[in-house]
């Protein structure tokens, strides 16, 4: 079973993976009410106002860890 902290540590790899720095985000998890069984790991692109298309989300499996990356719009 994998920890929050864990998961956000997947997230980030997988952020990265995707050719984005998970230093230029502010990070946030919550359960995925979808589908309880898995972690949604929020991305918020840092700076003083939203961007729009500046929010990504990662979905980790709390069981397998496996990562599904979700780009911002």
């Amino acid at each position: 079973m994998f920890t929050q902290e864990q998961a956000i540590e997947v997230a980030k790899q997988e952020l990265n993976r995707q050719g984005r720095s998970p230093s230029d985000y502010d990070v946030s998890i919550e359960i995925y009410y979808a589908d309880e069984k898995q972690w949604v790991i929020w991305f918020d692109r840092k700076g003083p106002y939203p961007i729009p298309g500046g929010k990504h989300a990662v979905l980790v499996h709390k069981t397998t860890g496996q990562a599904i990356f979700l780009p911002g719009q």
